[in-house]
């Protein structure tokens, strides 16, 4: 399932996006995966599976994407625990894992599109709904932003009913009962290398 949802994340993250409905976040949502998939197109497959995503995209994707709220969520109440330098660590090893796992499976192949269908908004916060349309069948992904400085960031994504944040969540209360949370970080730590 975790294999799962990551490579669905990743998947709606490399397709050509269809037309937005109106809205700040979409917008800017849309904005971001339309210059994502045109640096992706430009990149040869086989230099993302050995080099990972290009720094472009990187930048993109850190601009859009909030790693240090989605690590927080993930880690729930064990984050207020951690000493800064330790939240530090998590968020790097999580965001890590997470793009390397993206930048050596993607295969943008153009038969898909995101379409958004809708935008709710609730203060500073924002539910993107979208399907993906195209390939054996459509999928779902939902996502999940908040209000950073004018800029609508993801923390979470709900890919076919499954919250990225909330597999996380169960991933790592499991490690932790086995270990510690010391024990997770040093195994997400393993994983970078």
């Amino acid at each position: 399932m975790r294999r799962l949802s990551l490579l669905m994340l990743f998947v709606s993250l490399s397709l050509l996006p269809g037309r937005s409905l109106a809205g700040d976040a979409t917008a800017q949502l849309s904005a971001t995966l339309n210059e994502f998939v045109t640096i992706l197109v430009n990149t040869p497959v086989s230099e993302l599976r050995t080099t990972g995503l290009p720094d472009k995209a990187l930048k993109l994707i850190h601009g859009r994407f909030d790693f240090a709220e989605l690590t927080k969520r993930a880690l729930g109440p064990h984050w207020k625990a951690l000493a800064p330098a330790e939240q530090a660590e998590f968020v790097d090893g999580l965001t890590h894992r997470l793009l390397v796992t993206y930048g050596r499976t993607v295969r943008a192949s153009g038969d898909e599109k995101v379409v958004y269908k809708k935008e709710t908004m609730d203060g500073g916060y924002a539910n993107v709904e979208s399907l993906v349309v195209g390939g054996k069948s459509d999928t779902s992904i939902d996502y999940r932003l908040h209000e950073v400085n004018g800029q609508w960031r993801v923390y979470d994504m709900v890919i076919e009913h499954v919250s990225i944040v909330g597999n996380f969540r169960s991933q790592f209360e499991r490690e932790i009962a086995r270990t510690s949370v010391k024990g997770l970080l040093e195994k997400i730590k393993q994983r970078e290398s």
